[in-house]
C-alpha cells in the first residue's frame, strides 16, 4: 500500500519532468518566430502571417514536446515547407502587374509550385524512411504551416493553391508508404 506523501511525490516530480520537457521544447523551436516575424515583414499580410505562425509555433512545441516520431517529423516539415514560402515571397516582389489579393500570374503558380515541390520532399522522406502515419500527419501540419505563412500574402488563393499542390504530391507518396510500411494491408481492399 502506497502511502499519499509518495503518491504526492510522484505527482510532482512527474510535474517538474513534464515541465522541463515543454522548456526544452520552447527553447528548440523558438527560432521559428524570427522567420515568423521576417516573413511577416516582407509579406505585408500581418494578421495572417501571425496567424499561421502562431499555430506553427504551438504544433511544433507540442511535437516536440510529445516526442516520438512527431517529434522527428519537426524538421523535415519546416524544411519543406521553407520552399513554398520563399517561392511566395520572391514571386510576390516581381515586378508584375497583380492587382491584391487575386495574384494570378505569378503568386498563386508560386505557391501550387511550392507546394508540389514540398510535398515532394515530405513524400520522399516518408517513403525513404518508412515512417508511420503520425509522421506524415506531423510533417504535414509544420510543413503546409510554414508555406501557409508566406502564400498568404496572396490571400486564400495562395493557401489553397499550396493545399492542392501539397496533396497532389503527398498522397499518392502516403498510399505508397502505407503499402510499404504495413504490409499486412495489402491486397485488402476496404
Amino acid at each position: 500500500m502506497e502511502s499519499p506523501e509518495l503518491k504526492e511525490s510522484e505527482r510532482r516530480a512527474r510535474r517538474a519532468y513534464e515541465a522541463a520537457r515543454l522548456r526544452r521544447a520552447v527553447v528548440a523551436f523558438a527560432p521559428i518566430l524570427l522567420l515568423v516575424t521576417a516573413t511577416a515583414l516582407v509579406g505585408h499580410r500581418f494578421g495572417y502571417t501571425l496567424a499561421f505562425g502562431s499555430a506553427l509555433f504551438a504544433l511544433g512545441v507540442t511535437l516536440l514536446w510529445y516526442g516520438r516520431s512527431a517529434k522527428q517529423a519537426v524538421l523535415p516539415g519546416v524544411a519543406a515547407g521553407l520552399v513554398p514560402l520563399l517561392f511566395a515571397l520572391c514571386a510576390r516582389q516581381m515586378n508584375h502587374a497583380c492587382g491584391g489579393d487575386r495574384c494570378m500570374i505569378f503568386c498563386v503558380p508560386a505557391c501550387l509550385a511550392g507546394g508540389v515541390v514540398a510535398g515532394i520532399v515530405v513524400g520522399s522522406i516518408g517513403v525513404r524512411t518508412r515512417r508511420g502515419f503520425g509522421f506524415w500527419l506531423a510533417a504535414s501540419g509544420v510543413c503546409l504551416l510554414t508555406g501557409a505563412m508566406g502564400c498568404a500574402c496572396v490571400g486564400l488563393p495562395g493557401v489553397i493553391g499550396l493545399a492542392l499542390g501539397y496533396m497532389l504530391t503527398t498522397v499518392p507518396a502516403l498510399i505508397a508508404a502505407r503499402h510499404a510500411v504495413w504490409p499486412e494491408t495489402k491486397g485488402i481492399d476496404p
